[in-house]
């Protein structure tokens, strides 16, 4: 139960482990009719930080039930089955559970090197970074995955696919 709370965030899990765990990808923002969207350095640059203060935080009660770490997911966020919803609900239960048992933590993981390109008509851009786990075996893997740009802001939108990847 534990780690289904990274569902939305399994790039950043996916870090964790020996250097040897398959890279975490994204599709390609679907093609269509209408003007692409651009993502300005200034969106892109408080996604990133926004994003990367909120994995910070979630070794704590507030960063688990922070607000405003959930919307940085957007409401047609869906990838490998997860929804908003059901990351919503899963930070919850984690909450929970950490303030009956304050020894668990998540794996303390950054966030580097963010571009956000390949945007579409629709908002869905790409996103790539790198996501370092300081852990013992301190791994760095590259992430990939969609975002979407509505009311000028960047949010995670996922692969939007229902199977969960294993």
């Amino acid at each position: 139960m534990r780690l289904t709370v990274v569902a939305g965030l399994l790039a950043a899990l996916a870090a964790c482990g020996d250097g040897n765990d398959p890279v975490v990808t994204g599709t390609t923002p679907p093609t269509g009719g209408g003007t692409a969207t651009t993502v300005t350095a200034a969106q892109q640059s408080a996604f990133a930080s926004d994003f990367g203060n909120g994995l910070a935080a979630l070794n704590t009660y507030s960063g688990l039930t922070s607000s405003a770490f959930v919307d940085l997911f957007d409401d047609g966020f869906l990838d490998a089955g997860y929804n908003k919803p059901s990351l919503r609900a899963n930070l919850a239960q984690e909450a929970t559970a950490r303030s009956t048992t304050p020894d668990l933590a998540f794996p303390g993981v950054t966030l580097s090197g963010v571009t956000i390109t390949n945007c579409n008509a629709a908002g869905v851009c790409t996103l790539n970074a790198t996501v370092t786990n300081a852990d013992v075996d301190s791994t760095a893997t590259p992430f990939t995955s969609l975002v979407r740009l509505q009311d000028g802001k960047v949010r995670l939108y996922g692969d939007q696919t229902q199977t969960p990847t294993t």
